[in-house]
């Protein structure tokens, strides 16, 4: 076995997974992409000799290379009648493709080391079910040198802001400096971030760059004392957004919703009442997922009061994993800058709490909890950093909108109390 370059940054001990062999990955929203070599491996493995396969396509093409390929309910050919890996059960593990292999995992290069990120699309991740992440530390090592090839090493970090580059040490400490603030207990979740937000902004200064290491820590400090003792005395004043950021950001709640179901039919005209809904914030919320309940758009603009410990659990975990994994900037999300992401990630809260507000509500809840917002941060990840639609320039123009200080604000106490 070839050993990695990198060094491997041990996961965080407060998530945890194991996989259950649910088969959600096979099925229906995920594109399961195979190299070269493992098309010609997977190929060459007799399965025309397969009564179930025979005569079937096995992949198909998509842009530079092949995916598998998927029945007509969009599950990936190779899933047996129990829902199990055909290519797992007859060959074993190692003889998957290694986007299964490795999935919901994610290695990310900072530097000399690898961080491990988690895909909160998978179930498991989302409820906490299963070990400790440092629990497959053996496995991921396994796993890092296929994944991460050698040309990834000593990437330079990407920009603080703009054209301000620091190194990836501040990088981490200001990392560092925001979980703690996303750990302080004497908060309630929604002043927390209210924290944070601050934070980004008070580091949005270019002269940063004048400071040496010790003034640098120093600075850092001083701020994450500073916001977190106004985090303690701020009234949270529940003000209306303004309209064209609520209106912006249902647009945007419908891009992170939409799912394109492999093997479904495209239904423009559904897309487009859809869209108009979204844009006029009128009647119900569209059901844009299966699951979504029927729930009037007035009803998410109520206010649920400030969410307790247990409800927000699963959205400030799925944060701090995404902190302290780096995937939240640079080749993690679209080559943003460190604060724009940062910001980005933040936004995350109060769209998570829109769409576990819609799930609250349709049990006939008036404050939200722990199973809707299990529920949410699937959804929610599974576009961030990943759709590309979230990296066309309206997007990235909506997004830098809605990440305006004060916009930001507004809507992480709108939604968020």
């Amino acid at each position: 076995m070839s050993s990695s370059p990198f060094i491997l940054v041990s996961p965080p001990g407060f998530q945890h997974y194991d996989c259950v062999g649910c088969g959600a990955c096979c099925r229906g929203r995920f594109a399961i992409g195979v190299t070269p070599e493992e098309y010609a491996r997977i190929s060459a493995q007799g399965w025309e000799a397969d009564s179930a396969l025979a005569g079937k396509t096995l992949f198909l093409p998509q842009g530079d290379h092949f995916v598998t390929a998927y029945d007509a309910q969009g599950a990936c050919v190779f899933l047996d009648e129990r829902g199990l890996c055909r290519i797992h059960a007859k060959f074993g593990e190692a003889a998957k493709p290694l986007a299964c292999r490795l999935y919901p995992f994610r290695f990310i290069p900072a530097g000399r080391q690898a961080r491990v990120s988690i895909r909160f699309d998978c179930p498991e991740s989302a409820c906490n079910r299963g070990r400790p992440l440092t629990a497959h530390l053996p496995a991921l090592r396994a796993l890092l040198p296929l994944a991460l090839p050698p040309a990834a090493l000593d990437l330079p970090a990407p920009p603080l802001l703009g054209r301000v580059a620091v190194s990836w040490e501040w990088l981490t400490r200001i990392i560092e400096a925001v979980d703690g603030l996303l750990c302080t207990k004497s908060l309630d979740a929604t002043r927390r971030v209210a924290g944070c937000v601050n934070y980004s902004a008070l580091l949005r200064n270019p002269r940063l760059t004048e400071l040496d290491d010790r003034a640098f820590t120093d600075l850092l400090t001083k701020v994450a004392v500073k916001v977190t003792d106004a985090a303690k005395e701020d009234g949270l004043c529940r003000k209306a957004p303004p309209g064209m950021a609520r209106m912006a950001f249902r647009q945007l709640a419908g891009v992170y919703a939409r799912v394109d179901y492999r093997g479904a039919p495209a239904n423009l005209s559904q897309r487009f009442s859809t869209a108009l809904r979204l844009l006029t914030g009128s009647g119900m919320v569209p059901a844009i997922q299966p699951d979504f309940p029927a729930v009037p758009f007035a009803a998410l603009e109520e206010s649920f009061g400030i969410p307790d410990a247990d409800a927000t659990e699963p959205i400030i975990r799925y944060l701090r994993t995404r902190l302290l994994s780096m995937g939240f900037f640079g080749t993690a999300f679209y080559g943003r800058a460190f604060l724009d992401g940062l910001d980005a990630l933040l936004f995350s809260y109060p769209l998570l709490l829109w769409f576990t507000r819609l799930f609250s509500a349709g049990r006939g809840l008036s404050t939200i909890d722990r199973t809707a917002a299990e529920r949410t941060v699937e959804i929610v990840d599974h576009q961030h950093g990943v759709n590309p639609i979230l990296d066309l320039p309206s997007e990235r123009s909506r997004i830098r909108f809605l990440c305006e200080r004060t916009i930001l604000r507004s809507l992480l106490v709108w939604y968020g109390s």
